[in-house]
């Protein structure tokens, strides 16, 4: 298509993004911008259009009808164009042949060549292998049933650049994934670590970590799972529904379900040593360094009730420090204190991945080590 006839959609596009207005520009980038003008503005279209497309021409025929009743100057048509791909962008060395319509109205102007590109099946079997352009320069309109939030992830993707500017919303993301095997587009190879797609993906681990590890388990991509699962330790497994566990299947859901019986496991196994004894004194004999175990013990045994596998060291600190508050002897103490301090070093220590816990468990299965009547072995585990 020649440049010069790509000037009416430049000059829609620089008039609706350079308009005066009085508004407070938004705080994260707009994904589309919508041009008003004095007259119709229709980007390409196609002979053939879907059922809910050829609903929304009804409708706009109705307004126009309307609008014929108002006088001229006063009659105004808006549409939006995504403000990364539309006409006249630099994204790609050829000019955009193709334009994509979203279901709520939005047009994308992209390259065929990226789509077919990145695509096995055509993108659906809706682009034709070779050029599209049609007789007479104009490109071509296909529709698509995504949404614009969708669509742009998708496309951002498939350009290699970050949709991140655009913070969307987990729900989004995960949609748009899912529809790329729609498109043919190979999810799993755009997923890897440091890409754009996966940099998203991770950054919204924090917000819904058990929707990202479900999405990182159906692709098997343990990279991800591992990064999601470390979100996951506070997470109620009841809550889990039957989507979620069929979508991350029955593997990554025994690493989860591991993730978290390991670490109370080895919670349990690091409470068991009470503080170190000294030798006897005046003031601390026998009967008083029984009590300092016996309150440990105590203290261990509601850890071992209650203990969570996502238990900070503040509380943990928190709960064993005063015990110390009605001994006697410094030396007793001291070495609560000494106690304390090591084990939170060492819970600080346990691993905190499902890949890892249950690499753990085979290896321990495999090798003798383990049984499901005990616990696991923490020192084995602290070797791996």
């Amino acid at each position: 298509m020649e440049p010069t006839q790509w000037n009416p959609f430049d000059q829609y596009v620089s008039k609706g993004l350079n308009a005066p207005s009085g508004e407070k520009p938004p705080e994260r980038p707009m994904l589309a911008t919508s041009v008003s003008q004095s007259r119709l503005i229709t980007p390409p279209v196609c002979s053939s259009l879907p059922s809910f497309l050829k609903r929304r021409a009804e409708q706009k025929a109705a307004r126009q009808d309307s609008n014929a009743k108002t006088p001229e100057g006063e009659r105004r048509e808006m549409i939006s164009i995504s403000v990364t791909f539309y006409p006249g962008s630099t994204l790609d060395s050829l000019p955009s042949d193709l334009v994509l319509l979203t279901s709520d109205s939005v047009f994308f102007y992209v390259h065929s060549h990226k789509l077919l590109s990145a695509s096995d099946n055509g993108f659906n079997a809706i682009l034709p292998r070779g050029s599209v352009q049609v007789p007479g320069g104009t490109p071509p309109l296909l529709a698509v049933p995504e949404d614009s939030t969708v669509l742009n992830i998708i496309l951002h993707t498939i350009y290699n650049m970050s949709a991140a500017q655009f913070s969307p919303a987990t729900q989004s993301i995960v949609a748009a994934v899912d529809a790329m095997a729609t498109y043919g587009i190979p999810a799993k190879s755009y997923i890897a670590p440091s890409t754009p797609l996966y940099l998203l993906l991770l950054a919204n681990a924090a917000i819904n970590p058990i929707e990202i590890y479900a999405l990182a388990a159906s692709l098997d991509i343990p990279e991800l799972a591992v990064d999601a699962s470390s979100h996951l330790l506070s997470y109620p497994l009841p809550s889990l529904t039957d989507e979620l566990t069929a979508k991350m299947g029955p593997i990554y859901f025994k690493r989860l379900v591991f993730l978290h019986l390991g670490r109370i496991e080895a919670l349990k196994r690091l409470l068991l040593s009470p503080p170190a004894s000294h030798p006897y004194t005046q003031i601390c004999g026998s009967a008083e360094q029984t009590a300092l175990t016996r309150a440990w013990a105590l203290a261990s045994a509601y850890f071992a009730w209650e203990a969570q596998p996502d238990l900070s060291i503040t509380a943990m600190e928190a709960a064993l420090y005063p015990l110390g508050d009605h001994l006697v002897c410094n030396e007793c103490k001291r070495l609560l204190k000494e106690r304390v301090t090591e084990l939170a070093m060492q819970w600080a220590l346990v691993k905190i991945e499902a890949k890892h816990e249950f690499v753990c468990r085979l290896v321990l299965k495999r090798e003798g080590r383990f049984d499901v009547r005990h616990d696991i072995d923490l020192e084995s585990v602290c070797e791996l």
